[in-house]
């Protein structure tokens, strides 16, 4: 498969670079000190367009590729996880909006979305289902031309900011005809009555990203807030999930990348026995690693996106890269710390928030061993 960049492509990716280090980096030491939502930098982030980087132009968005999404977030990922994983979320919702709503909310929230003014969130986990969709309590019963919704979820991300809406809740609406329960989605507007902001989290990194409890108590949205029909929310969760699972492979890539030039650059000035530590080749083995996992993943991801924008089914795809990634990403945080040494255990160098980031990536977006089984199962097992 050619991946030869075209024009706009290097040109965005280059942007995204030069944006990373100049505005985002400076962010991230912001939101690891104050745990707030940087308001200012997606402001200026959605002002290059890329909040609505796949939206349709005539809803005002960029009407842009995965793969040039993906070569940006790949970019974002490099500095700061927590800015790239705010970003992904927005994307994932607008592009069920964009693939599954009615046309009166695509023309209500795609236009906002795609400027940044609001900010997408995706309802699917709950206290006791996460992986386990057939788990799931938070119930929509239809009661008249209205839905009247009942649950709880928990660790959403986005849903709890200044200028977030439109929320895609995933919710039980009946059973099928086989007995297992019809997943139904939908739009959950950020004023409806009985839609309640829960805890937020006091998490070990992602400061500056939102991540809380949603309690619905006889929370009633009309039937034009069904997104899609009744029983498609886990076929639109897959689809939507192949593409968030795709960009966890750019994230994981980011992420091995900048262990790779964090431990580089130390390597070559740590004095130990009288030599850098970069001359010696248990060290040497560490970044050969990080370098290979990091280009692996880099050619994964890629391939697996340019399935996603050709229209090719890419379920296992997709695992892969989300399993392949993930898993490596998390290597190279150890890999970096142990270079690293006591500093890794000091919050001042950037490994030691690589170290706490990356575990996450393996859990977020279907948990690793939820994608061996997907993987399995496209296998014929």
């Amino acid at each position: 498969m050619n991946y030869e960049l075209t024009p706009e492509q290097a040109q965005i990716q280059r942007m995204s670079r030069e944006f990373s280090i100049e505005e985002i980096e400076p962010a991230q030491v912001q939101m690891d000190k104050d745990h707030e939502f940087p308001y200012e930098l997606w402001k200026k982030w959605s002002e290059l367009g890329m909040a609505g980087m796949l939206i349709p132009e005539e809803y005002g968005g960029s009407d842009l590729d995965p793969v040039t999404y993906i070569l940006a977030l790949e970019e974002v990922s490099r500095v700061s996880n927590t800015f790239a994983l705010i970003w992904q979320v927005h994307v994932l919702v607008a592009n069920i909006y964009a693939r599954f709503a009615s046309q009166e909310l695509k023309d209500k929230y795609l236009p906002i979305f795609a400027t940044g003014e609001k900010l997408g969130a995706y309802g699917l986990t709950e206290p006791g289902a996460g992986s386990d969709a057939a788990g799931m309590i938070t119930k929509a019963i239809k009661d008249g031309d209205d839905w009247v919704i009942n649950g709880t979820k928990t660790f959403i991300s986005n849903a709890g900011t200044d200028i977030s809406d439109g929320l895609v809740l995933m919710a039980a609406t009946g059973e099928k005809p086989n007995g297992k329960k019809a997943i139904s989605s939908f739009c959950i507007p950020q004023d409806t009555p009985g839609f309640k902001l829960g805890q937020s989290w006091d998490k070990m990194a992602w400061f500056g990203m939102d991540n809380r409890e949603l309690v619905f108590e006889d929370c009633r949205v009309p039937d034009g807030n069904l997104m899609g029909t009744e029983g498609a929310g886990l076929k639109q969760a897959l689809d939507g999930l192949n593409l968030g699972r795709i960009a966890f492979g750019a994230i994981s890539a980011g992420l091995i990348q900048a262990c790779l030039d964090e431990s580089l650059k130390y390597a070559k000035d740590r004095i130990a026995f009288g030599n850098p530590i970069s001359s010696y080749q248990l060290i040497q083995a560490k970044l050969a690693d990080m370098a290979t996992y990091a280009e692996a993943t880099r050619q994964f991801t890629l391939y697996a996106a340019n399935l996603h924008a050709s229209g090719v089914p890419c379920h296992k795809e997709a695992s892969m890269v989300k399993l392949f990634g993930t898993r490596h990403a998390t290597q190279a945080t150890l890999d970096a710390y142990q270079i690293h040494g006591g500093y890794g255990f000091m919050h001042e160098y950037k490994v030691n928030r690589f170290f706490r980031e990356g575990k996450m990536l393996e859990i977020g977006e279907g948990t690793n061993e939820i994608q061996q089984l997907f993987i399995a199962r496209e296998l014929g097992c």
